[in-house]
């Protein structure tokens, strides 16, 4: 017999030995590309959606850090603001703050 040739015998057991044979093959993965093409593309939105979100926090770290540095500087700002009322509170320091803008009391001469 040559190896081109190949003869099946219509027989009982020789169809029982193929049912047996085709049993043990692994089933067909028709959908399997899809499948995973499906997959590609959910991971490469969730990674895309994963960058966005990374870069929104770093803008917002950024804000977050303009927003101190100009709490810092309204702090600072309010802190003097409330010394000069403290001052102004004093009639000592407001009569001398008159007189250096020029005004003075009906009985006093300028020097």
């Amino acid at each position: 017999m040559d190896n081109k040739q190949i003869i099946r015998l219509n027989n009982d057991y020789t169809n029982a030995k193929l049912k047996e044979k085709n049993k043990d093959l692994p089933p067909k993965r028709r959908h399997l590309g899809l499948i995973l093409i499906f997959a590609m593309v959910l991971f490469s939105l969730l990674s895309m959606s994963l960058v966005h979100a990374y870069q929104n926090l770093q803008k917002q770290l950024k804000l977050e850090q303009v927003a101190i540095k100009t709490n810092d500087q309204l702090t600072q700002e309010t802190t003097a603001k409330s010394q000069e009322i403290q001052k102004m509170k004093d009639p000592d320091f407001l009569a001398k703050y008159a007189r250096t803008q020029g005004y003075s009391e009906s009985n006093e001469k300028n020097l």
